[in-house]
């Protein structure tokens, strides 16, 4: 039996979509037995992304992921669940129409650097003039600083940009809250209506779910996008928090203890960053959470 290389595409219970790029066809399979328990036995899940070897219509292996994207499973569980794998880009989808948070795009960035995976914030609609300064000003006051591309999929701007970033060899994963336009993306990248839209209620300024799992989508140019639904929870996983504070770690040097909490030590550089305005309040606020957050999963790497 010949074996080959796909990639998982989507999960349905216990029935898996594929997609083979050597026919671009998609099929649908199943685990292998042995496949079965090996997972089982490592806490594994096959999500969009996975390379997998095929066998006739059973997946007989799992290959070495370049990465992973996860997060904790909403309630008192405490389970990891897998995002998507073997992704190079993290696309974080906003909007300035009262959607954005920068708390959330903070988690966001958290996930990707745990992961190794590049963070691009993609700002959608962002022809609504409304709002917008205020969300590229946040964006700016990110140090490290972050690529971010304005994208209107009513006006073409920013998609050829997308293009660029996702070409032959190349993935991305878009993630964002429902509503944000992350299918019109898609569609305005594919050229046509591959996915399903759902239009915006003006009255509560939000869009109805319109991916319910994740789904790996190959594009003309030979890389991959994968959609996935909108997440109202973001509870750090693999993360990497400090990466994303730069400018405080880099403060925290100067501090006289080096387990200094930066709450009410003698000494603290942060804290006399924040008094002199060097620092935002609420910047600190933000970190000390996620850090917090890290430190009770026993991921404190600060």
């Amino acid at each position: 039996m010949t074996a080959c290389q796909a990639y998982i595409s989507a999960q349905h219970h216990d029935v898996y979509n594929v997609y083979l790029p050597h026919t671009g066809a998609i099929m649908n399979v199943a685990l292998s037995g042995k496949l079965r328990q090996q997972l089982k036995q490592q806490h594994i899940q096959l999500v969009a992304g996975d390379r997998v070897t095929l066998e006739g219509e059973r997946l007989t292996a799992l290959h070495h992921r370049s990465s992973l994207l996860s997060r904790l499973e909403a309630g008192q569980s405490g389970f990891s669940q897998a995002l998507a794998a073997n992704v190079d880009y993290l696309f974080v989808c906003t909007s300035p129409n009262g959607e954005f948070n920068i708390k959330r795009v903070d988690r966001y960035l958290a996930m990707a650097d745990g992961a190794g995976v590049e963070a691009v914030l993609i700002i959608t609609k962002a022809d609504l003039a409304s709002g917008l300064g205020d969300v590229l000003s946040a964006i700016q006051a990110l140090h490290p600083k972050r690529r971010h591309i304005l994208c209107s999929t009513l006006n073409g701007m920013g998609i050829d940009a997308l293009r660029d970033l996702v070409t032959a060899g190349k993935s991305a994963v878009l993630m964002g809250s429902s509503g944000v336009g992350k299918s019109s993306l898609i569609n305005a990248l594919l050229g046509k209506d591959h996915l399903e839209t759902s239009e915006i209620s003006a009255y509560k300024d939000k869009g109805r779910h319109t991916t319910t799992s994740r789904v790996l989508i190959p594009l003309i140019s030979g890389g991959f996008l994968i959609d996935s639904p909108g997440m109202r929870e973001i509870a750090l996983d693999n993360s990497d928090a400090a990466s994303g504070f730069a400018d405080i770690t880099e403060l925290a040097l100067e501090c006289r203890f080096r387990d200094c909490a930066h709450l009410k030590e003698p000494g603290c550089a942060v804290r006399e960053a924040v008094a002199s305005g060097l620092l935002s309040a609420a910047r600190l606020d933000r970190f000390l959470k996620l850090m917090a957050e890290e430190k009770k999963r026993g991921k404190h790497r600060y």
